[in-house]
């Protein structure tokens, strides 16, 4: 039996995003999917690709060596498809964006007004670990970030300076307030520090993307970026905390592949997010 791409493709997505679970939801699949696509792979190879144990599926030296077989030809295929891109000079088609799902209510209006302006269709991606501007796996990517990586072309977007922020009523709750705190899955990220030392106690956690909409619900007070607090007017700040959160402050970039910043199609969206953000920030 020959190897396929497309079970391949599978087996990289696992790779790729640490896990079966996060390979579906990447590539908009059920679990059994994955597990089914790779179960023929397996069978073409005739030797396991998956090893399955309490914690997880994790890749066998042969899944691992067929993973990167499988990095390199998406990649290629990556490039390939970003030359072709590159070369349109009308505004049609389609463009690609992806972000983390916390910053969704910043894309909504540039996106209407992009898709209602030209013949031109948005592929959005949201997660915290989404496709590469790099590797000519997205087009656009907003990024919370330092500085822009290599092999990346940036636009500051602007400052997302943090705060404390809960409802009136969670502000006020004695003998103190509850927190919503971000999953262990974010440990190693300053914020989650910040809470360590500042948030005792704590009422549930959450992974970024749904924090904000907890703390606007009245579950707790929050540590989350001022822009976002402003969409919810009936949350209040803690004034208490604004010297200790400050050192937080993070940037938000815009990102493109260098050889896709003047591309027609790119420069729309991209003008169009840069005007949304910087009213914002």
């Amino acid at each position: 039996m020959s190897i396929l791409w497309e079970d391949v493709r599978y087996l990289e997505a696992v790779a790729r995003a640490g896990g079966v679970g996060g390979a579906a939801r990447e590539l908009g699949v059920s679990v059994s999917t994955v597990y089914r696509r790779i179960a023929i792979l397996e069978s073409a190879v005739g030797s396991p690709c998956l090893e399955r144990g309490p914690a997880g599926s994790g890749l066998t030296e042969t899944g691992a060596m067929l993973a990167q077989c499988g990095h390199r030809m998406r990649k290629a295929i990556a490039e390939v498809a970003g030359h072709v891109h590159a070369q349109a000079t009308e505004i049609v088609g389609e463009v690609s964006l992806t972000t983390v799902e916390a910053l969704l209510p910043f894309l909504v209006d540039p996106i209407a007004e992009v898709t209602t302006q030209y013949p031109l269709r948005v592929s959005l991606i949201l997660g915290d670990s989404g496709p590469s501007v790099r590797d000519r796996e997205v087009d656009v990517a907003i990024g919370i970030m330092r500085r822009p990586p290599p092999g990346c072309w940036g636009v500051r977007l602007g400052k997302l300076p943090y705060g404390v922020f809960g409802t009136a009523e969670a502000v006020r709750r004695e003998p103190e307030p509850l927190w919503v705190v971000r999953a262990l899955s974010e440990r190693s990220s300053p914020e989650s520090a910040w809470e360590r030392e500042h948030a005792s106690h704590y009422a549930t956690r959450a992974q970024f993307s749904a924090l904000v909409s907890l703390v606007a619900g009245g579950v707790g007070v929050g540590l989350i970026p001022r822009p976002l607090a402003a969409l919810h007017p009936h949350l209040v700040e803690m004034p208490a905390y604004r010297e200790r959160v400050a050192p937080l402050e993070r940037t938000a970039w815009l990102l493109t592949h260098p050889d896709l910043r003047k591309t027609p199609r790119v420069r729309v969206l991209m003008d169009a997010l840069t005007r949304r953000f910087r009213a914002a920030l």
